[in-house]
């Protein structure tokens, strides 16, 4: 009597089981799709220079360059990035959070045809990966921001879109872009300079007895590292953390707080806030009047 029902019964479950397998071989199937077609928007600049035409060269006309085409428009799609995300974080209009999202997709689309233009670093590897990973940053931030939906809640709706994967993912290769950027200045450095090494070495802890013998470059590349390991991608620059460090050292502010390393600082400064775009050029002529720079605009203006 129970054989019809038992029948019944494994078939239903057998056919459930077969539903959940087609699901999950479509949903990886969709992100592995989906990772291609991202991939393939780059795969232009992966080809057309082979690594074998790369001399490592690093004029400061390169980046110059690199400054105005690619490193400019990204940074000011950061800027907006996080100016845009703070505003969202107050707001309570579901209408308001939904522009809000599209608005922040529709500048990185607009910014990444800015940067997306043929390589022309041929000479300069470290550049060329850094407009390559600006490239997928601003891909993933477009993506991020049309996925997500919006709600009434505009704080909500921030914690989804920060916490998001392709979020998560275009902050990091911003900030990978950006310390290919400042390794490619110190390369700079020291054909300038032979003071200055031409590479950083491993990250390790940093003592202010230590720091305060780097050059600026060494510096700006130390900042630039950790920048990228605690994923700190803020308005800011490198540099206006560098100031910020030597201006705590040499106003005796780091001694009376008890601060003995770079590390511990950057974790103060980070958590109160208290790096600012511009600390740099705050403290320039007081601190940086003989160092080795390139002419780049956010050194100087």
């Amino acid at each position: 009597m129970n054989s019809p029902t038992s029948r019944n019964q494994m078939l239903y479950t057998l056919g459930f089981l077969f539903f959940l397998i087609c699901a999950f071989a479509a949903f990886f199937t969709g992100v592995k799709v989906g990772a291609d077609k991202t991939e393939a928007k780059y795969e232009h600049l992966n080809t057309k220079v082979s690594p074998e035409e790369f001399s490592g060269s690093y004029r400061q006309q390169d980046l110059v360059t690199f400054y105005h085409n690619v490193f400019l428009p990204y940074r000011e799609f950061k800027r907006n990035w996080n100016t845009e995300v703070e505003q969202l974080i107050h707001s309570t209009d579901a209408r308001e959070n939904a522009a809000t999202l599209k608005n922040l997709s529709i500048l990185a689309d607009k910014q990444y045809k800015k940067v997306n233009q043929d390589s022309i670093f041929t000479s300069s590897p470290l550049l060329h990966q850094s407009q390559l990973n600006i490239l997928k940053s601003l891909t993933l931030f477009s993506q991020a921001s049309s996925k997500v939906s919006a709600g009434v809640s505009g704080a909500e709706t921030a914690k989804t879109l920060k916490s998001d994967e392709f979020t998560a993912s275009a902050a990091r290769f911003g900030l990978l872009a950006q310390k290919n950027f400042y390794d490619s200045m110190l390369k700079w450095g020291a054909n300038t300079n032979n003071k200055i090494p031409a590479q950083a070495g491993e990250l390790r802890t940093l003592s202010f007895i230590q720091w305060k013998k780097m050059p600026l470059l060494l510096k700006n590349v130390s900042i630039a590292d950790m920048m990228l390991n605690r994923e700190i991608y803020a308005g800011y620059d490198p540099q206006d953390v560098t100031a910020k460090i030597d201006d705590l050292i040499y106003s005796g502010t780091a001694s009376s707080l008890k601060l003995t390393d770079v590390q511990s600082a950057v974790t103060l400064l980070i958590s109160t806030g208290a790096v600012q775009e511009q600390d740099f050029i705050k403290w320039r002529d007081q601190y940086y009047g003989k160092e080795t720079m390139p002419q780049l605009p956010f050194f100087l203006e």
